[in-house]
């Protein structure tokens, strides 16, 4: 496939794959160099290619990634004594605002983890065995069930945060936090066994306003030793616990004949033993349904990720920001266009315009600079969709259909009167052939 691309572009194809531009990867949003083959035709890869490479020069785009930073760094060591995520927090809090201002959410939200890979030094970095990435930021957030957009989220900073958290647990802390901005609206949260508790459950349900149904681990101390025992229940079975505020259901998987499987939830919106057609309780069948709200955002993020290597800490939260603002901007734009009855496009496509309408700027900006290349000013000409500069350029006369009048060379000195018909086709000042110079039409 590669070898199929017209030779006057293969230039551009290696110089943009060799240096990895930051646009060509935040913008377009794609994962790496495999995926942009498998993922889009030679058109389409040409089309990406001659788009990013208008924006800014490879060195250019190394210096800006090396003086990159979020803060002041003469008074950072300062603030990191109080904050360990000091060195993002003010861009950090300004983008978790917007995206909870500028989004109502659905009924229904779900509380998860996110893990942004990253194997540099960092003093918060955490080791997850169960996720691809094995290490990375944790990251916890809370996202709509339905639409899956991100509505606000908090970083795990480790075992010395200084954060008081009122003698609760993790789990507690952290789900009551994320659904600060929702208390009192009657909303429901679905969260999994790490965040699940029967303290956290009456927290919500009394002094927030708000239900959660989750999975509980089989370890909590709350959960009586008749709910655990699976030795004598039968395939497919559910058993019901109730309180004044609360509901806990034990059922028994169908799905393993060899070894018995026990699933734990506790809700508190449901407060009647039904079971669906399929024999399994409704609480579990509606935590199947509004379970995967996080877990879908993330994978979104991961097809059109915008990451790549770094050594520091704090550019990887902004590349895992850049991610979820292209996932959070779509499903916005799909939203308004299904209440205006526009037909959406899908989300490559509308992360393909958001690139372009990012780097067009960039691109009519460097356009006025006098030193760009020929081929180079025809590309952003066609990126930006602007007249070609041919049809502003004055057409140059051949030196052999030359008539115009003799003039002294103006380089040439006064003594060797030397007078010539030439002219500069910029300036238009007379030059002998001692000191005109033609070039070729490609790089005037």
């Amino acid at each position: 496939m590669l070898m199929s691309l017209p030779q006057h572009l293969m230039w551009i194809y290696f110089a943009v794959t060799k240096a990895e531009n930051l646009w060509l990867k935040i913008v377009s949003n794609l994962v790496n160099y495999k995926v942009r083959i498998v993922s889009f035709s030679v058109k389409e890869m040409v089309a990406l290619i001659i788009k990013f490479i208008s924006c800014f020069s490879n060195p250019r785009f190394e210096f800006l990634l090396a003086c990159l930073t979020f803060d002041n760094p003469d008074t950072r060591d300062e603030r990191r004594k109080q904050d360990k995520f000091a060195a993002v927090r003010q861009v950090w809090h300004s983008f978790i605002s917007n995206c909870g201002r500028l989004y109502v959410p659905n009924v229904n939200l779900t509380v998860d983890e996110q893990l942004l890979e990253f194997r540099g030094s960092c003093p918060f970095r955490m080791y997850i065995p169960n996720k691809a990435a094995k290490y990375g930021i944790k990251l916890f957030l809370i996202c709509d069930s339905e639409s899956k957009y991100m509505l606000n989220a908090m970083p795990y900073l480790g075992k010395g945060d200084a954060t008081p958290r009122d003698g609760v647990n993790l789990g507690h802390y952290y789900t009551r936090e994320l659904t600060r901005p929702y208390h009192g609206t009657n909303r429901n949260v679905t969260t999994d066994n790490w965040f699940t508790s029967v303290p956290l459950t009456s927290d919500l349900l009394t002094n927030c306003g708000m239900t959660l149904v989750g999975t509980l681990r089989a370890t909590k101390k709350e959960i009586p030793a008749e709910m655990k025992k699976k030795e004598t229940r039968a395939y497919g079975s559910s058993a019901f616990l109730y309180t004044k505020e609360m509901t806990m259901v034990s059922y028994v998987a169908k799905t393993s004949r060899t070894k018995k499987k026990m699933v734990l939830l506790l809700s508190s919106q449901h407060t009647h033993p039904v079971l669906a057609a399929n024999g399994k309780p409704e609480i579990l069948e509606f935590y199947n349904a509004t379970k995967g709200g996080v877990d879908t955002f993330d994978q979104m993020c991961a097809v059109s990720s915008c990451s790549r290597k770094t050594r520091r800490w704090s550019l990887c939260v902004m590349y895992g920001m850049l991610n979820a603002a292209c996932i959070n901007s779509y499903i916005i734009c799909r939203e308004n266009w299904a209440k205006n009855g526009i037909v959406f496009i899908q989300r490559r496509s509308y992360l393909l315009e958001l690139g372009r309408g990012l780097i067009t700027p960039w691109a009519q900006a460097r356009l006025s600079s006098p030193f760009l290349s020929r081929p180079l000013q025809t590309v952003i000409t066609t990126v930006c969709d602007l007249p070609s500069l041919d049809s502003a350029r004055p057409s140059a006369t051949s030196m052999a259909d030359n008539r115009s009048r003799l003039v002294r060379c103006v380089d040439c000195p006064r003594k060797s009167d030397r007078k010539t018909r030439f002219r500069c086709n910029k300036c238009d000042k007379p030059k002998c052939p001692r000191h005109l110079y033609p070039i070729c039409g490609d790089c005037l």
